[in-house]
């Protein structure tokens, strides 16, 4: 076994089973403690080998986990372990049918877990059932409510089985605790459509809530948004 590989050996065990392991920041932590003295080169012939030889297992482009065995075999890295490096310590927010399914909108559950996170420097990244979008915003529960709502909005018309009457809840919920300042945050750093900023403000003003979002509107542009008067 090469020096090199034997100092990723030491590395690596300092990391959990079954946790995302990212071959350029454990590259650049290596090179931080060795001194520069590994090549690039050198470093991902070392990780094929680990992979070969069953230490590490590769998810995806750069992406690595140290599998977890079991007396009957190795446990495969599950879509919740994936996710959970992408949501903990408030670093990412569900979205999509998990996020529907959790608030009652609808009994439909996706085949993929979708996530917004602070944590990935990829614009859009794909692991397993696992899809991971990029957001530069802070989370907070005032900023996560926004972002939810904006979610569920854009999406009315494509979730199925909708549960009208947990919609209409969460609206009124979302209205009486509304923060314009959330949500003009959320919609400076994450693009919404204008139909459903203008859903929003129909659903706010038919609730009596005062709001400014026509500010993000133009006066001459007519927007298809549903019928409120149907629910509200």
């Amino acid at each position: 076994m090469s020096k090199c590989t034997d100092m990723i050996l030491e590395e690596i065990k300092t990391y959990g089973f079954n946790k995302l392991i990212f071959a350029n920041e454990l590259y650049y932590e290596l090179q931080s403690k060795s001194f520069g003295c590994m090549s690039s080169d050198a470093y991902y012939k070392a990780l094929e080998r680990l992979v070969k030889g069953g230490t590490l297992v590769r998810l995806t482009t750069g992406v690595y986990y140290k599998p977890k065995s079991t007396r009957f075999g190795i446990v495969p890295i599950s879509d919740e372990e994936i996710a959970n490096y992408y949501l903990d310590n408030n670093s990412g927010i569900e979205v999509g049918y998990k996020m529907y399914n959790k608030k009652g909108l609808t009994t439909q559950v996706g085949k993929r877990i979708q996530i917004l996170s602070t944590v990935t420097d990829e614009e859009h990244k794909n692991l397993k059932n696992v899809s991971v979008e990029k957001i530069s915003m802070a989370l907070n529960p005032e900023t996560v409510t926004a972002i939810e709502i904006l979610e569920i909005l854009q999406s009315y018309n494509k979730i199925e089985d909708l549960n009208l009457n947990a919609f209409v809840s969460q609206m009124r919920s979302f209205s009486e605790n509304y923060s314009e300042e959330a949500i003009n945050y959320v919609i400076s750093n994450r693009k919404y459509k204008k139909s459903t900023i203008a859903f929003l403000k129909t659903i706010l003003d038919r609730l009596n809530i005062q709001n400014n979002l026509s500010a993000h509107l133009s006066e001459t542009s007519n927007y298809i948004i549903p019928s409120v008067e149907e629910f509200i």
